[in-house]
């Protein structure tokens, strides 16, 4: 590998680690402000049964999608560290830190973890089809996981087209 396709296998990879920290950070501030609006909105537009339903959407959001996407955050930042860390140790070894950036494999990694995260939001989303007030309601997750599923697409076509630079 060239020390320019390593260069830029290298800046694809950082730039796209940071894009989805930033993406996750801002979708995990979101939904908490989210489940605070959307509570009053259901407690009144929802009939009682409706808004106990939704309470128990809420509870999942809170226990499984905001722990999830904490968790991956804290995922991506560890992968960034060792990221750094092996760009500053391999700087002097374009052929070390092109094998390092295909062993990481960064891009896959988050990836991963991404479809676990839009597999939670599924979840939500298929209980909000019982009711169009709680399908109405729930509209915002039903955005966030297709800007996390587009984030996904979009992390394997650069992914694709800094490999395919790279060869």
């Amino acid at each position: 590998m060239e020390k320019s396709a390593i260069l830029g296998a290298l800046m694809v990879q950082d730039r796209l680690i940071r894009l989805n920290i930033q993406m996750l950070e801002g979708i995990l501030r979101e939904i908490k402000a989210d489940v605070e609006e959307l509570s009053i909105l259901a407690e009144a537009c929802l009939s009682e049964e409706e808004y106990m339903r939704y309470r128990d959407i809420v509870l999942k959001v809170e226990a499984d999608l905001l722990a999830k996407i904490s968790e991956v955050i804290d995922h991506i930042y560890d992968i960034y560290e060792v990221f750094n860390f092996d760009i500053t140790f391999l700087s002097t070894l374009p052929e070390e830190l092109g094998r390092e950036i295909e062993r990481l494999d960064a891009v896959n990694s988050i990836n991963s973890k991404l479809e676990l995260i839009i597999t939670i939001f599924e979840e939500i989303l298929l209980i909000a089809e019982e009711s169009p007030k709680m399908f109405a309601i729930l509209t915002p997750f039903r955005v966030y996981k297709e800007v996390i599923r587009q984030s996904l697409e979009f992390n394997k076509k650069l992914n694709e087209l800094s490999l395919q630079k790279t060869e």
